[in-house]
């Protein structure tokens, strides 16, 4: 995955402007896609990156890299992604999971009116999560760690707010983006984004340094071991039906 990154602190340990933001990111993955395709590069200079004049790239993979975007909602970088032929990966964090659904709508437009095809273009999604064997003791469990993380990074960006018991609530509900709680109840949320939005794939981020490690443990273990074959065998089942677009690779 390749995105911008919604921290800033990289511009000036590495001498950019901030100012270049959304240009840098354009030619360094231009630069990037150019790189996988090819052994050997040429590239001229940019105005962020170096002229190249037929050197080889080392190390190589065995085969070339399935580069996806990665995007935390923004139309530019939806339209990018789609217009470059590259998968997509979005970062839901926040608000209601169908306000993403004319993003996913909005990609898949624009791709096949560039002359993509869709069939190697899946979209994808990343969202937080915690899962217990109980689900209200991981939802008591999972509220301060979250809040915290929010509340800090609200003091660093304008557009973010402190979390409050109450958005929380909403956040981990039926329609939040937030997935908490035990299997059924986490499977059964992804079963409803992966629909909603036509995902090939999700990604689930648990918390590491703000839980019991043990705990984190376990809850890799419930995602892993209840969570995702719930969640294949469902499709499975409905692509036998032949009414869904989701097809799982073993």
């Amino acid at each position: 995955m390749a995105g911008r990154g919604s921290f800033t602190e990289a511009f000036d340990l590495f001498g950019y402007d901030l100012d270049n933001y959304d240009e840098l990111f354009k030619e360094k993955l231009d630069m990037l896609v150019e790189i996988n395709r090819n052994e050997i590069l040429d590239w001229p200079q940019g105005k962020f990156t170096p002229k190249v004049d037929h050197i080889g790239i080392y190390p190589r993979p065995k085969k070339p890299l399935k580069i996806s975007l990665a995007t935390g909602g923004n139309h530019n970088s939806t339209i990018r992604a789609a217009e470059m032929g590259l998968p997509i990966v979005y970062a839901i964090i926040g608000g209601q999971m169908d306000a993403f659904k004319p993003l996913a709508q909005l990609y898949r437009v624009v791709a096949e009116k560039t002359g993509h095809k869709l069939s190697e273009m899946p979209v994808s999604a990343h969202s937080w999560g915690w899962l217990s064997d109980d689900k209200e003791k991981a939802i008591k469990e999972y509220f301060y760690p979250t809040k915290l993380l929010v509340d800090t990074i609200s003091k660093e960006r304008p557009q973010w707010t402190g979390m409050t018991y109450k958005q929380y609530l909403e956040s981990i509900g039926e329609n939040g983006v937030i997935f908490v709680g035990d299997a059924d109840t986490v499977a059964d949320k992804i079963i409803k984004m992966m629909e909603l939005l036509g995902l090939k794939r999700f990604y689930l981020h648990l918390p590491i340094a703000s839980m019991p490690h043990k705990d984190v443990l376990k809850a890799i273990e419930i995602y892993g071991k209840e969570v995702v074959p719930k969640v294949k065998k469902y499709f499975k089942d409905k692509s036998k039906l032949n009414d869904f677009s989701i097809k799982w690779k073993e």
